[in-house]
């Protein structure tokens, strides 16, 4: 086991203790306590991945708020990246890289500046796949704010 494995696991243990744990839990609280726990052998790879079930109650009406990052250059985005901290970002920030959350929008929105603030409601999906680290992304998303 890992240390961001450990860390993980204490953060997903403790963020029930910490406040109670309601439908309003901070998205990005509950995506950072996804555990993650690798498997690897001389032949192959695996992840398995352990989501709270409060972000899975979240999943139908999931609205979150992040910064913007783009994925393509193009007038017109459908699907691009949200994330808690610009710092954060995977192509562009300082800080290393933290959570991050892919968006496919319902419709097509103008692009916007990168780490432009914004909000989106969709879908919430799970990906069980034991072959990516990606455990949760938005689909049918709409720009909120």
């Amino acid at each position: 086991m890992t240390m961001m494995h450990l860390i993980a696991g204490f953060h997903a243990a403790t963020l029930c203790l910490a406040a109670p744990c309601t439908a309003e839990a901070n998205p990005w609280d509950l995506i950072s306590a996804i555990e993650y726990e690798e498997t690897e052998t001389e032949t192959s790879w695996s992840v398995a991945k352990t989501i709270p079930e409060a972000l899975r109650d979240k999943a139908q009406d999931f609205e979150v708020t992040g910064y913007y990052v783009p994925v393509e250059a193009q007038a017109y985005v459908s699907t691009f990246l949200l994330v808690p901290d610009p710092a954060d970002c995977p192509f562009c920030g300082q800080n290393g890289y933290g959570p991050s959350l892919e968006v496919s929008m319902k419709r097509p929105m103008p692009d916007v500046p990168e780490a432009t603030k914004v909000t989106v409601r969709g879908t919430l999906n799970f990906d069980d796949s034991p072959e990516t680290y990606r455990a949760v992304f938005v689909t049918e998303g709409v720009l909120i704010d």
